[in-house]
């Protein structure tokens, strides 16, 4: 009887441990990115030169590595951090490649992850070790010529 007491007091001391072992994950790979306060006001025709939609320009000097601002239209503006989602460093900032002879295409030159940055794509990623698209900001326009970013 003892033994039987004994039995079911491991069950109810073994069960909840393994179903907490089973939602437990390890991903040595994901390096969470870093909370950076970012509070912008950039002006369209003089800090991002009136580009044109379906363009895109770095501004330094926010975020962990800068800015990317993507024009997805003629009212709509998008902003992401241009460190690297893999790497998370100010040193590895985000860099116009031809590769695949297409135009649009940034790359980490730390770990050679590259990202998209055209049409509704802009942010995601396409190759390489990361697999998390850009760290994006929210952004809206005030007025015909100021644009705030914020997270």
């Amino acid at each position: 009887m003892n033994h039987l007491f004994f039995i079911s007091k491991v069950r109810f001391f073994f069960i909840p441990i393994l179903i907490l072992f089973l939602f437990i994950r390890c991903d040595d790979e994901e390096i969470p990115f870093p909370h950076v306060h970012v509070d912008a006001i950039l002006y369209v025709d003089t800090d991002l030169g009136n580009i044109t939609v379906g363009d895109y320009t770095f501004v330094d000097g926010y975020g962990l590595g800068g800015l990317i601002i993507y024009r997805k239209d003629y009212s709509e503006y998008l902003a992401f951090d241009r460190a690297c989602t893999h790497e998370a460093s100010r040193n590895c900032k985000l860099q116009e490649e031809d590769i695949y002879d297409v135009i649009g295409i940034l790359e980490c030159p730390c770990c050679g992850s590259t990202f998209w940055m055209t049409g509704d794509n802009a942010g995601f990623f396409l190759d390489g070790p990361s697999n998390v698209p850009l760290k994006e900001y929210n952004c809206y326009l005030s007025g015909a010529n100021t644009l705030i970013i914020r997270n």
